[in-house]
């Protein structure tokens, strides 16, 4: 199994996940369990909304973003030594509508390493493009990564 450190990412990377579907059927399960404001899950009402109609809620459209880069952090063949995360900058910059498709756009701003031996903070904009090529949401992240033990080889993450 390919092992991705923190020495492994650099700043200016771009990595790519796969993309994902705003499944109808889905979004508005996720939204009656867990935000259904009438914006989420009443037609008529989402129809008079400045949106014009139902978009996904922030907590769905957050899954998707998790979902999307799942094929670069963590298969059966390539998994991050992911430490944790430390911070979480969010915008919802356009909305989401179920049928929507969406990929998660990676880049690397930043990396450096942590005042404490055997790991890296990582900072990266994670960006969930949708079937227009706009961004919809926009995540800054800071996480930390485990650094590569003594002797491992370097990795390169999918792009």
């Amino acid at each position: 199994m390919q092992r991705i450190h923190f020495e492994d990412l650099h700043e200016g990377d771009v990595l790519r996940g796969d993309a994902v579907l705003a499944d109808p059927e889905e979004t508005m399960a996720y939204d009656r369990l867990n935000d259904p404001w009438p914006i989420h899950v009443h037609e008529a009402f989402a129809a008079r909304s400045p949106f014009g109609g139902v978009i996904a809620s922030g907590g769905c459209t957050v899954t998707l973003t998790y979902r999307s880069p799942i094929g670069l952090f963590d298969t059966p063949e390539r998994r991050w030594e992911f430490l944790g995360g430390l911070d979480w900058k969010v915008r919802f910059a356009k909305p989401v509508r179920p049928g929507g498709r969406l990929r998660a756009r990676l880049t690397i701003l930043e990396t450096r390493p942590s005042s404490r031996p055997g790991r890296g903070v990582v900072r990266d904009l994670t960006e969930m493009i949708d079937q227009d090529g706009d961004a919809a949401l926009s995540v800054e992240v800071v996480f930390l990564l485990a650094t590569r033990p003594d002797g491992a080889p370097p990795a390169r993450p999918a792009a």
